[in-house]
């Protein structure tokens, strides 16, 4: 291909991009003015005639269905043939076009086209279709194919473009609030807007989110020049007359909110626009189990129960809660002052675990995602019972013959058990220099650990002791529950007092003792004079009359009573002289007085 025929074509392409040129220009001209036109049109239209969202959401996308087809026809498509890409116009339609414009070039152009065409496919180039071609390009290279295509006339099209623009800048500038809100409600063509009315729906509530099975109750003020006397809601179609409170505001209470509800208020033929209540998930507490492991010194089997809070327990069990829920992200626990997450231990289950030493009253508080904050509880109360101090008695009883003798009998009781019974006792004494000397000790009474309650007896018998003059043995009994939480507690009787008599207190005593024993004695010895003298007398009657009487018999039974009673009393006396003769042998320091009245009374007797 020559020189010159490469020019041909380098001026049809640069025609080419020329005419796409021209084609964007008229295109960009063409789409401002119809797009404009058509907002202008839509956007007034919306203004005056307030459609409903149905309306405007088709116009909406009538708009942009429009728009993206303009723009792609006549300044995309264009624009990108400008950049070679697509399918653009041959060099056979650029030659028509321009032959049309020069009416001396008519068709030659395109038979210059043709015939290079016709050499290139030949099999044979011949000369004189070489010859044509040159003559025929170099009639063709004076001329210029772009001067075909005059940009400037595309000023003619700006009256398609300048008007609506300018009518759009003119509604603008005299009332912006038609192009304001009228492109708003086009482009928000979903969202409700009310008609405009001498007053305005507010809502005072700080959200639209209800609880799941709680009341609801919506505030609403009407703001305006003009307030309506009645106010409705139509929820879900059902229409409801709303409480007026005051002057302006009014209220109504959705009853136990199960599920999301939309409602619109209308007024004086005004409507709002649609709201919607939506429910927050309640959280919920299903069930609970509280599983009991009571301390092991109770002996107590262990038990499970099901929705009971308010329990009394002893102090010490273990419980173990688990909380069955729903809609449950959170279950807190609330002690007292004490707030306490539980362990999330499955899906809708928590549990929580604590041993119970003091009586506490706890608070039970669900929360999810959505409520960070759950007005609703459970309070309960466990009441925790101490282990008693145990409790013990006892009375205490001298021998009357022996008294270093001492018995004892007494009881025991506490609520669960025993752990041990002791006497306990303190023997003070002095040894031959006068130096003080204590003894304590003590002794295990057996008793049966698991009864509560019963007795116990014990003997004393000081004499083991070999006391000595002036000494004191000081006793008492303690017990031992088996509280196995707080340690075992005790509980003692009083102190109680063994003392042995001083040598002067012996002498006393003994002297004492004496001197009663001989009067004892002495009436003892009159009574048997007497005795004898009456049984003389009944003899002598007895042998005068040969026979006996009935006052005879009478008398002898009155004899013999009091020769048996005479007869004990002698019994008791002796054995009072031989306990004296006892003590009179422990204590070696008796008076030489006290020596000669017990051989006057070993005499006597």
């Amino acid at each position: 291909m020559s020189q010159t025929q490469n020019i041909l074509l380098l001026k049809l392409d640069e025609f080419i991009r020329k005419y796409y040129k021209n084609q964007f220009i008229k295109g960009l001209l063409y789409t401002s003015g119809l797009l404009v036109a058509a907002f202008l049109f839509l956007v007034v239209t919306e203004y005056f005639a307030e459609f409903n969202t149905t309306t405007r959401t088709l116009l909406f996308y009538s708009f942009i269905a429009i728009s993206v087809f303009v723009i792609s026809k006549y300044i995309a498509l264009p624009l990108l043939k400008l950049n070679k890409l697509g399918t653009a116009i041959t060099h056979d339609d650029a030659a028509t076009i321009i032959g049309k414009h020069f009416s001396k070039i008519n068709d030659k152009l395109l038979n210059t086209l043709q015939l290079q065409r016709s050499n290139r496919n030949a099999v044979l180039s011949t000369d004189l279709l070489e010859a044509s071609i040159n003559q025929k390009m170099m009639e063709l290279k004076p001329i210029p194919f772009t001067s075909a295509i005059d940009l400037n006339e595309n000023k003619k099209y700006l009256k398609f473009a300048l008007p609506p623009i300018a009518l759009m800048l003119l509604v603008f500038i005299i009332k912006p609030s038609i192009i304001k809100d009228g492109t708003e409600r086009i482009v928000f063509h979903q969202t409700y807007f009310e008609k405009q009315a001498p007053f305005k729906f507010q809502i005072n509530n700080k959200s639209l989110q209800a609880i799941q099975q709680q009341d609801y109750t919506l505030d609403l003020k009407i703001n305006g020049n003009e307030i309506p006397n009645e106010v409705f809601i139509s929820v879900e179609g059902i229409e409801h007359k709303m409480d007026k409170v005051g002057n302006t505001n009014y209220t109504y209470t959705f009853k136990n909110v199960q599920k999301n509800q939309e409602f619109v208020f209308n007024a004086a033929g005004f409507n709002s626009k649609s709201y919607e209540l939506s429910v927050l998930p309640k959280p919920m507490l299903v069930k609970f189990d509280i599983q009991l492991t009571y301390p092991t010194y109770l002996n107590k089997k262990n038990e499970t129960v099901s929705n009971v809070g308010d329990m009394q327990l002893p102090q010490g069990t273990k419980l173990n809660w688990v909380f069955h829920t729903k809609n449950t992200n959170e279950i807190f626990l609330q002690f007292n002052d004490t707030l306490i997450n539980t362990k999330h231990s499955s899906e809708n289950e928590f549990s929580f675990s604590k041993r119970m030493m003091h009586t506490s009253a706890y608070t039970i508080k669900t929360l999810n995602h959505f409520l960070k904050y759950n007005p609703d509880s459970v309070n309960y109360t466990i009441n925790v019972v101490t282990d008693q101090v145990p409790v013990i008695d006892v009375s205490e009883k001298h021998d009357s013959l022996n008294p270093k003798s001492i018995y004892f009998s007494g009881s025991v009781k506490d609520d669960y058990g025993f752990t041990r019974l002791v006497f306990k006792y303190t023997h003070y004494s002095q040894d031959s220099t006068g130096k003080s000397i204590i003894k304590n000790n003590e002794q295990i009474i057996s008793i049966d650990k698991q009864q509560i309650t019963q007795p116990y007896f014990y003997y004393f018998d000081a004499s083991r002791f070999n006391t000595l003059p002036g000494d004191k043995i000081e006793y008492y009994f303690e017990v031992w529950d088996n509280d196995g939480v707080n340690g075992a507690k005790s509980a003692k009787t009083q102190v109680m007092v063994y003392k042995s008599p001083t040598i002067d207190e012996l002498n006393k005593a003994t002297d004492k003792n004496n001197s009663e024993i001989k009067k004892d004695i002495d009436d003892g010895i009159k009574k048997a004079k007497e005795l004898q003298k009456e049984i003389n007398e009944l003899a002598k009657k007895l042998n005068d009359k040969k026979q006996m009487g009935w006052e005879e018999k009478k008398k002898l039974e009155d004899i013999l009573k009091k020769q048996n009673e005479l007869k004990n009393k002698i019994e008791e006396t002796k054995q009072e002289n031989q306990l004296n003769n006892e003590q009179q042998n422990e204590n070696t320091q008796l008076d030489e007085s006290i020596l000669e009245k017990q051989k006057e009374l070993e005499k006597l007797f």
